[in-house]
């Protein structure tokens, strides 16, 4: 009970007023790979899709939590021409929390950055249409860093462009063909998201 009072004391300055939160909604599509099992190139699509709640800390400054379905992973194609080579898929979905700093530099732009928590809601990886014989567990929880681009469109309607990539490997070990990131061997995850996103209260432009 106590722990409950101190939330409510700590965000009762800003509940008071209503103007500094705004909330919406946002979806969108991505291509992945995932660095380090040896196969390049952004050539798995997927799709993303959520909600958000921003709170306006200044005039350009302000703080944007979000929950969203996302996922993420791997693919690679055997020859179209022979129908020959190794075919490669790695599906990963998780449940995305971010939590991003968002700075305005002009009436219709912002710029925001910020890390998310990555938790596995289920997976599939397939060698040639078959579960592979080995593999290395998959981390159930991660984190990510995320920086991107906003630009409105409408007083409602924004365009977003993001670059999200593992900040840890989202494998537990260590085997052939991972890549070494900082002070860590593995395997990262490496999206670039296209999407929009609809804030219920319109933006002054």
């Amino acid at each position: 009970m106590k722990r409950l009072t101190f939330i409510l004391l700590f965000f009762l300055p800003f509940l008071c007023d209503a103007q500094l939160f705004n909330g919406g909604i946002l979806a969108g599509a991505n291509v992945s790979q995932v660095d380090g099992d040896t196969y390049d190139g952004y050539h798995k699509f997927g799709f993303y899709g959520g909600a958000f709640v921003s709170l306006q800390v200044s005039r350009k400054s302000s703080f944007q939590m979000e929950m969203e379905y996302f996922q993420k992973g791997s693919r690679k194609n055997g020859d179209s021409v022979t129908n020959q080579g190794t075919t490669y898929l790695l599906r990963l979905h998780y449940l995305e929390i971010p939590i991003l700093y968002q700075y305005s530099f002009h009436k219709r732009f912002s710029a925001e950055i910020g890390p998310a928590m990555d938790i596995l809601l289920g997976s599939e990886e397939l060698v040639n249409g078959f579960d592979p014989p080995t593999t290395v567990p998959l981390r159930p929880v991660t984190l990510c860093g995320i920086i991107g681009i906003n630009g409105y469109i409408t007083q409602h309607l924004r365009l977003n462009f993001r670059f999200n990539y593992s900040i840890l490997s989202i494998r537990d070990g260590v085997a052939n063909g991972y890549r070494k990131i900082l002070f860590e061997t593995g395997q990262y995850n490496n999206v670039l998201s296209f999407g929009l996103i609809w804030d219920f209260k319109p933006k002054d432009l």
